[in-house]
């Protein structure tokens, strides 16, 4: 358990700097894509710990899977998509680009949750 409170604390933190960072650019043309996508990284990777450890659960074994495929999904997206949908409706990438990073947020907070509540109902012995 001590594991998953760690690495949901990463997540929550990196993914709050990432969307700071990401709205930052966004609207003042920061030049700090670099940072925003090291933080977007350890998003990711702290989502897939957190889907591996579901994985290994018995009752979170399918948001766990979801999981690890969203954080496939989730770089694929954000460094693909200065080529996706060039021109005038290029917000729409950003913008599902933005929900997409939120989604994985949530997504991650429910597991953590769903995974607390298993263990405190079923506590393992040592």
């Amino acid at each position: 358990m001590r594991a998953m409170t760690i690495f949901d604390w990463i997540l929550r933190i990196a993914g709050t700097v990432a969307l700071v960072l990401g709205l930052l650019i966004w609207t003042l043309q920061l030049n700090s894509i670099n940072i925003h996508m090291l933080f977007g990284l350890l998003v990711t990777i702290s989502l897939l710990v957190i889907s591996f450890l579901a994985v290994f659960s018995r009752g979170l074994r399918v948001l766990g899977s979801i999981g690890i495929v969203y954080a496939f999904i989730l770089p694929l997206l954000g460094l693909n998509q200065d080529t996706l949908l060039i021109g005038n409706l290029h917000w729409l990438i950003q913008i599902m680009h933005m929900l997409v990073g939120i989604g994985a947020l949530a997504y991650a907070g429910i597991i953590s949750t769903r995974y607390r509540r298993l263990r405190q109902a079923n506590p393992s012995p040592l």
